[in-house]
């Protein structure tokens, strides 16, 4: 820890934990959460795209289904239109210091679309996707996002609906848009993070707190510990799950390519399985290619 850390923020190690009282929204008032936001577009019934800022929302369905969950106020903007319409869109922005008063603005109940909007400081476009822009259903998004999930509202996942809990929505994520650098950042290896903002919550009945990070880094995957195959078998299924699949016995194969390559050597594999009308590549496929390649 460095001096500006233990200069403003004390060293609590060996202090005695207490009782904190559980309170209504406990995340906020009876704990600290820190996480990204989303800024939820939905149309409303005049056909206007609105704007709701929501701290808790996160994965959902995470492997074979993509989906996110939405925590939110019962009959908020967002919860309505979603309920109406089924449709949605989660767009994510980076940090800027001149948006966030203007973000909290935009999460005041009370107000109509128009009403709210007025202070908008996005700019909506029009979805890239196909289809999306001529119908009515499909909300803009907001030119500034780096990341947007466009969802749609499955009411056969219903969690709770009590009528005094918060609604719990379940979003099925469509289509991931993202710019074009940030795409092929994940693709070539993940090189940089985008500044995302950190919401800490509502606090003391009349402020939101916010933080801004310093630059992410990373740590390498423990090479020392479990199979040397998971890691192959966990870069192998996520390339292109829905049409070609790995055995672990397959990248156990694999383990002797440097981890640089890795990516480009699966990625050949995919497509000469593709080619080959192979859907799960397993040892035998895994040797029958080498054969080739050597022979």
């Amino acid at each position: 820890m460095g001096f500006f850390d233990r200069f403003f923020h004390p060293n609590t190690t060996n202090e005695p934990f207490v009782d904190s009282p559980m309170r209504d929204n406990w995340y906020q008032a009876s704990s600290y959460w820190p996480s990204s936001f989303a800024l939820i577009t939905t149309v409303d019934e005049a056909g206007n795209t609105n704007i709701g800022p929501y701290q808790l929302t996160f994965p959902f369905e995470v492997i074979g289904g993509r989906s996110f969950i939405v925590c939110s106020r019962q009959n908020s903007n967002t919860e309505t239109n979603i309920h109406r319409v089924k449709k949605c869109a989660l767009n994510f922005v980076e940090f800027d210091k001149s948006w966030i008063k203007k973000i909290v603005r935009l999460g005041y109940p009370g107000q109509t679309t128009l009403e709210k909007m007025e202070d908008n400081p996005f700019t909506l476009i029009d979805s890239p996707t196909e289809g999306r822009a001529e119908d009515p259903l499909f909300p803009k998004i907001l030119k500034e996002a780096f990341q947007v999930y466009e969802c749609t509202f499955d009411s056969e996942q219903a969690i709770r609906d009590d009528g005094k809990t918060p609604e719990y929505m379940v979003l099925r994520i469509d289509n991931t848009l993202l710019k074009k650098t940030w795409q092929e950042n994940i693709e070539n290896g993940t090189t940089r993070m985008p500044r995302m903002p950190i919401a800490y919550g509502f606090r003391d009945g009349h402020k939101f707190w916010f933080a801004e990070h310093k630059k992410p880094f990373w740590v390498p995957t423990p090479t020392d510990k479990g199979p040397k195959e998971e890691s192959v078998l966990y870069e192998a299924n996520r390339l292109e799950p829905d049409s070609v699949k790995f055995t672990r016995a397959a990248c156990k194969q694999l383990t002797g390519v440097p981890k640089p390559f890795i990516k480009t050597v699966l990625k050949g594999i995919i497509k000469q399985a593709k080619a080959d009308g192979v859907a799960l590549v397993d040892e035998d496929y895994v040797k029958k290619i080498n054969e080739e390649r050597n022979s």
